[in-house]
């Protein structure tokens, strides 16, 4: 499960420090709590994408754009060894992408959900950690404090865990402070794609500059969808459709999933994130520019 490094940003590492159970010591999950705006539904509770970048921590300094929130690329830490990378949108929306512990070139899981923050406090109330090293879905909660464009510390905490809790500690990527370009993305990527239901599994991508995707995995499934900019930050709305080779469609009963993705110019690398309309599996895709 090599990615680019997955140290990170904002707020989940798995692999909890004290908690029952084997593995991570996670528990189950049931639904997501989604809220009523459209938008952030339609990310929660269709898909969203969560993605790694490269290991360093350090930030860039190219933009001039500042946000008054959360919002942004952010990168560091857990203090379970596991470094992350979160991709926190205007629309509340986020993953947090994280490493197996003490290795920052394999991909462990990935957290979704909605967030609010203001004022320099941040929460969100319904977290899913979905661990690709034992192949469960476990609920969560989180709460941090930031400065917008600079930090961002948080408290995760696992619902179905009496004393599960992590700490992160990560720092803002100015990179987020460009602006999305749907042409400069286009171009074929390859890599691998990782959910709960298949694991990780050779796949590739094509981003045209009109914005649509094809795709296929080695398994025989293949997919369509559209990327589309957002409107604030440097960011992309992600929208699959799954098709009938596709084990998503033809046993998890997804019709396709949404998200969000991140182009990392470090290293060449774009991590797309999304959430199946069941809501119960990610599709995890890390891929190179060809």
């Amino acid at each position: 499960m090599k990615i680019g490094a997955v140290i990170g940003q904002v707020l989940l590492i798995t692999g909890l420090s004290a908690c029952g159970g084997g593995g991570t010591g996670l528990g189950g999950y049931t639904v997501a709590n989604t809220t009523n705006n459209s938008q952030n539904t339609a990310t929660t509770s269709s898909g969203s994408g969560v993605t790694l970048s490269n290991i360093s921590t350090s930030t860039s300094t190219s933009g001039g754009v500042s946000f008054l929130n959360a919002q942004g690329l952010w990168r560091g830490s857990s203090d379970t060894n596991r470094g992350v990378i979160s991709l926190i949108l205007d629309n509340t929306f986020y993953w947090v992408l994280y490493s197996a512990a003490g290795d920052n070139n394999s991909l462990a899981g990935v957290v979704v959900g909605n967030s609010v923050s203001t004022n320099g406090v941040a929460t969100s109330s319904n977290g899913k950690d979905f661990n690709f090293e034992t192949g469960d879905l476990f609920p969560l909660t989180w709460q941090g404090s930031y400065v917008a464009g600079s930090r961002l510390q948080a408290i995760l905490t696992y619902t179905d865990i009496p004393g599960a809790i992590v700490t992160l500690n990560t720092a803002y990527d100015n990179h987020y402070n460009a602006a999305p370009n749907i042409a400069s993305l286009s171009g074929r990527y390859t890599g691998s794609s990782t959910s709960l239901t298949n694991g990780r599994v050779d796949s590739a991508f094509t981003i045209f500059a009109t914005g649509q995707i094809s795709g296929s995995r080695v398994d025989g499934c293949t997919f369509s969808g559209v990327m589309s900019p957002r409107t604030s930050g440097n960011a992309y709305t992600v929208s699959l459709s799954y098709g009938t080779g596709c084990s998503e469609r033809n046993i998890g009963s997804s019709s396709g999933s949404t998200g969000s993705a991140y182009f990392d110019p470090n290293n060449g690398q774009l991590y797309s994130v999304t959430l199946n309309s069941t809501t119960r599996d990610v599709l995890v895709f890390v891929g190179n520019k060809q």
